[in-house]
């Protein structure tokens, strides 16, 4: 039957050659389509080398008139790090708190970032820049950040201490990728490239981390804080892990409510709670992510549909106009199902053909870097995956397109159909 179709197709190759272009035309443009929404959703399902499902940013503010300026580093450690420090005690003692930690730096979700160069010691001429973050202990645990290699199953505090003036580092897999070209980097050595003083021994080396769901992989560094920062009136960002139990939908308010009354620690005080959730939105939408993903949805959605429509009154036209082949073949004793078929696997048959010229076409355009590769690369792979993706949907709405005009005039009796000829 397929020989004789595509005999059939070669010799109404006239015929069928506006039918093809639309559908060279139609398969490269809902492939754009698809390649751009997969892009997006490939970097969504990535993981962020984080977990930051039941964790709440805490942002504690400064009492204005009780804020005095302070230059002294005694005073500073005693008037200001010190009550810091009781409120966090006191977060930690909240029920249903499973940790709490502090971090300066590159935030999650945030557009506060912080970079600095590093290199291999006694090799200043490959500089390579990476996200830092300065993070407390209880980071990792409150994160969940998974660790490729680490010099204990898990970190304790005492591996956060500084040795005769080498800070302990952690290192994400794309940064020892680029210091050393490989992630079994555990013990080794690198310097701080703007201080020269300021050395670093890796004792882990951390997955893959990316600052939101819709970036891509950057090298990072998390180690202690600096002495400078202790030396300043600054507030870090707090971060609460709550339990999985515990946590609900009222559980910022309460949280709120109770501490807000509870702490009385010149001169702080809590200002907000919020979910990482909120942060993630948040995120989304001031980088754009959010109306990129719903014009994309909308545009693709929109596209598809006129597709339809425009292979649906295509099909249903030359359908219509093939009602006497139809005739013939069921009054030569084929039944509805095998001219369906007959009819469907035609234009299954038109679609593969044409989707050959469309594919080279998909094939230039991706070999010339002009697909969108913002969020993810475009790999070969990803081509693959989105060619296929297009075909299956142009097969869908061919079969529907050539379905419903075929059945219509299936129904119409064989002797009526001739007659009409």
């Amino acid at each position: 039957m397929i020989k004789n179709i595509l005999t059939q197709i070669w010799n109404q190759r006239r015929a069928n050659s506006w039918l093809f272009a639309e559908l060279i035309i139609v398969f490269v443009l809902l492939w754009f389509c698809v390649d751009v929404l997969f892009g997006l959703f490939s970097a969504r399902i990535q993981p962020k080398g984080y977990d930051q499902e039941h964790v709440y940013k805490v942002t504690v503010n400064c009492r204005d008139d009780q804020f005095i300026k302070m230059q002294d580093a005694d005073s500073i450690s005693r008037f200001w790090w010190h009550p810091l420090s009781e409120v966090i005690k006191n977060f930690k003692q909240y029920p249903g708190i499973e940790s709490v930690c502090t971090s300066f730096g590159t935030d999650v979700y945030s557009n506060n970032t912080m970079f600095q160069g590093y290199h291999i010691d006694g090799d200043t001429t490959n500089i390579f820049t990476a996200n830092i973050r300065y993070v407390d202990a209880e980071y990792i645990k409150t994160f969940r950040i998974p660790m490729l290699h680490s010099i204990h199953k898990n970190l304790e505090d005492k591996d956060w201490n500084a040795i005769n003036n080498v800070n302990p580092a952690i290192v994400s897999a794309e940064l020892a990728d680029s210091l050393w070209g490989t992630t079994n980097v555990l013990g080794k050595k690198f310097s701080d490239y703007y201080s020269p003083n300021l050395h670093y021994k890796v004792i882990a080396v951390s997955a893959p981390q990316k600052n939101s769901d819709y970036n891509r992989y950057e090298p990072y560094i998390m180690t202690p804080y600096p002495e400078y920062i202790y030396k300043s009136q600054a507030i870090p960002s707090i971060y609460i892990r709550v339990k999985a139990d515990a946590d609900n939908n009222e559980f910022a308010n309460s949280f709120i409510k109770t501490m807000s009354a509870k702490i009385h620690i010149a001169p702080f005080y809590i200002f907000d709670i919020q979910s990482m959730k909120y942060y993630k939105q948040l995120d989304d939408a001031s980088q754009g992510v959010t109306q990129e993903v719903n014009n994309t949805i909308l545009m693709m959605s929109f596209f598809v549909f006129n597709v339809f429509l425009g292979l649906l009154g295509t099909f249903w036209f030359r359908t219509n106009s093939r009602r006497g082949e139809i005739a013939i073949r069921m009054a030569m004793g084929s039944s509805r199902k095998q001219t369906a078929i007959h009819f469907l696997t035609e234009g299954i048959l038109l679609l593969a053909i044409a989707a050959l010229p469309g594919t080279i076409v998909c094939l230039n355009i991706w070999y010339a870097d002009l697909t969108v590769t913002i969020h993810a690369d475009a790999t070969i792979l990803r081509l693959s995956i989105t060619l296929l993706i297009s075909f299956i949907l142009m097969t869908i709405i061919t079969l529907i397109g050539i379905l419903i005009p075929a059945r219509k005039a299936m129904h119409i009796l064989p002797a009526e159909a001739l007659h009409e000829e």
